[in-house]
């Protein structure tokens, strides 16, 4: 997975949630970009107050860029991105 994607996930206007697989099996759905943050070797997700209207981060995970295996739009969504 490369940084330009991310970024360009999270910047998309509209935005179209996604979610991000790892290769420990381990996947995170990216509902508000807002809350979350890429840089060239991090991506930094936020995880969401539980059944808040306005996102605001609980917590934030940081997850090396090299271990995102693929990501997938959510469901009602036409594309899929994947990793080279």
């Amino acid at each position: 997975m490369q940084f330009q994607e991310l970024r360009t996930l999270l910047r998309q206007r509209p935005f179209q949630p996604f979610r991000v697989y790892l290769k420990d099996e381990r996947s995170f759905e990216i509902r508000s970009p807002e809350i979350n943050l890429v840089t060239p070797s991090t991506l930094v997700i936020g995880i969401p107050v539980p059944n808040d209207p306005d996102p605001v981060a609980d917590r934030f995970i940081n997850i090396p860029i090299e271990v995102v295996s693929r990501i997938e739009l959510l469901p009602g969504t036409a594309a899929v991105h994947s990793s080279r």
